[in-house]
C-alpha cells in the first residue's frame, strides 16, 4: 500500500521531522520510519536541497511530505513537482482555504494542478495515480482553526489535520517550549483529534518525548512525528557533554584509578 492508503486504512504511522535540510540525516536517521516531514517553512534550504531530500527519501522507499511556508498555489505545485508524496500546509483556518489548497494538489478533472514536472513523470506517468496518492495535511494553529477543525477535515482531499501546538499556545497567550506545548493546549488538541475522528480523517501531531507520544496515541493521533532531528542532535551532545564533565571530575578526584 502507498502512504495515503495506509492512512485511509487507519494505521498509526511514525514520522521523522527533518529540520536540518540534510538528505544525509534521512539516510542515517530515518531508517525504519513510516514517513518523513521535511520542513521548508522555518528552515532555509533552497529548492535544490528540497529536491535532493525528496530524492533520498524516494530511494529509501520512505514517503516524504514537505511543509510549505505559504498557501500560494504556484509554490504548492512546485513543491509537489519535486516528487514528494504530499504536503503539509501551515495556518489553515477555514474550509475555504483548505478547498483552494487541495485544488492545486490534484490534476484535472479532480483539481486544478498544472502539469509539467519532469521528475514527476519519471516517478509515475499516470496522473490519475498521482491524484489517488498525494497526501494533504492541514495545520491547525489558531483558535479559529480549532473551531473549524471538523469542517476543514471534511473537505474532500484533506487527509489529516496536524496540530501546531506551540503556535496555538502563543495565540492563546500561553508561552511554552516545545516539550510542554502539547500539554498546555491539551483541550484544543483533544478537540482536533475528536473532529478528525468524526470526519473520518487522521489526526497528526509532533511528539517530543516517548511519554508525549504515548499520550497522543491514546488521544487518537495516528500520524505522529518523533520530535525533530535538530533536537535529537542537541540532546545527544548535551548528554555526552554531561557524561564528559562527570568523567573529568572523577579523574581529578582520583587521578590514578585502579
Amino acid at each position: 500500500m502507498n502512504f495515503k492508503q495506509r492512512i485511509t486504512a487507519g494505521e498509526c504511522l511514525l514520522g521523522a521531522c527533518i529540520y536540518s535540510n540534510s538528505p544525509q540525516i534521512i539516510e542515517c536517521g530515518a531508517v525504519g520510519m513510516d514517513w518523513i516531514w521535511w520542513d521548508a517553512q522555518h528552515t532555509h534550504g533552497d529548492w535544490s536541497t528540497i529536491a535532493h531530500g525528496v530524492c533520498t527519501a524516494n530511494l529509501m522507499n520512505i514517503p516524504a511530505l514537505i511543509r510549505t511556508w505559504t498557501h500560494d498555489p504556484g509554490t504548492i505545485e512546485r513543491i509537489l513537482d519535486t516528487g514528494a508524496e504530499g504536503i503539509i500546509v501551515p495556518m489553515v483556518e477555514t474550509p475555504e482555504q483548505a478547498r483552494r489548497i487541495v485544488d492545486h494538489c490534484t490534476y484535472p478533472p479532480l483539481g486544478n494542478r498544472s502539469f509539467g514536472s519532469i521528475r514527476m513523470d519519471y516517478l509515475e506517468k499516470d496522473l490519475e495515480k498521482w491524484n489517488r496518492r498525494i497526501v494533504t495535511i492541514m495545520q491547525i494553529e489558531t483558535p479559529q482553526g480549532v473551531e473549524n477543525a471538523e469542517a476543514i477535515a471534511r473537505i474532500p482531499g484533506v487527509d489529516a489535520l496536524n496540530v501546531g501546538a506551540r503556535d496555538l499556545a502563543l495565540r492563546l497567550g500561553r508561552h511554552v517550549h516545545e516539550n510542554t506545548a502539547n500539554t498546555v493546549v491539551a483541550s484544543q488538541t483533544d478537540r482536533v483529534a475528536e473532529a478528525c475522528d468524526r470526519a473520518g480523517k487522521a489526526a497528526a501531531i509532533i511528539a517530543f518525548s516517548e511519554s508525549d507520544m504515548e499520550a497522543c496515541i491514546r488521544k487518537g493521533y495516528r500520524l505522529i512525528c518523533a520530535g525533530v532531528d535538530t533536537s535529537h542532535v542537541c540532546e545527544a551532545h548535551q548528554r555526552f557533554g554531561k557524561a564528559f564533565g562527570e568523567a573529568v571530575r572523577m579523574l581529578r578526584k582520583d587521578p590514578n584509578p585502579d
